[in-house]
């Protein structure tokens, strides 16, 4: 039983992992955001905000989806670990 609570300790720690570098990731989408925002506001240029929104689909849905996924099976972990 020791064996199964190890491996099952191991991919809990992996997927924390995984979801706080993702966490970083989505703040410097985050960052890359705002900087478009404030480019095209405040600099009249669009190309940051352009840039970001043709990355959208790509990069931003996947880590915030990762963010998402990691977080649902961290509190179910947690609730495990409870019992």
């Amino acid at each position: 039983h020791e064996k199964e609570s190890s491996i099952k300790e191991k991919i809990f720690d992996a997927i924390s992992t995984l979801v706080t570098v993702d966490f970083f990731v989505v703040i410097a989408l985050l960052v890359w955001f705002l900087a478009g925002i404030f480019c095209s506001a405040v600099l009249g240029n669009d190309a940051v905000q352009i840039a970001f929104n043709m990355n959208f689909e790509r990069v931003t849905q996947p880590a915030l989806g990762i963010l998402m996924i990691g977080s649902v099976a961290g509190a179910l972990g947690n609730k495990d670990e409870e019992e």
